[in-house]
């Protein structure tokens, strides 16, 4: 049987985070934990999609997909919007109580 978790016809967003488990960087790491822990709770109008760039040719798809050949993670991207932003605009977005505004692409980054 297949059990429906859709609410009211509308379909979730994808939100693809690229994230790394393989960083020597305890702050990266940090950062991409942050971002999943805060993320679970757009979980009713979301689809948290997490992609390990750690893995083979993940950082090039990562660049390649954001169109940035130095970019590195975390990184929040949406099918249908494109690049929304790394950490520092998502933690800047969550602090002023706007991360719904930045995950549709609606938040104005001042800094």
């Amino acid at each position: 049987a297949v059990v429906s978790t859709q609410s009211t016809g509308a379909e979730k967003e994808d939100i693809i985070v690229f994230m790394t488990t393989m960083s020597s960087s305890l702050e990266v790491k940090k950062k991409c934990q942050k971002i999943s822990t805060v993320l679970a709770s757009v979980g009713d109008t979301h689809n948290v999609i997490e992609k390990d760039i750690s893995v083979s040719g993940g950082l090039a798809n990562m660049r390649e997909v954001l169109k940035d050949p130095k970019v590195l993670p975390p990184q929040l991207y949406s099918e249908k919007l494109g690049h929304l932003g790394g950490y520092d605009k998502f933690e800047n977005a969550v602090e002023d109580g706007e991360l719904m505004a930045f995950l549709r692409k609606e938040y104005e980054f001042q800094g």
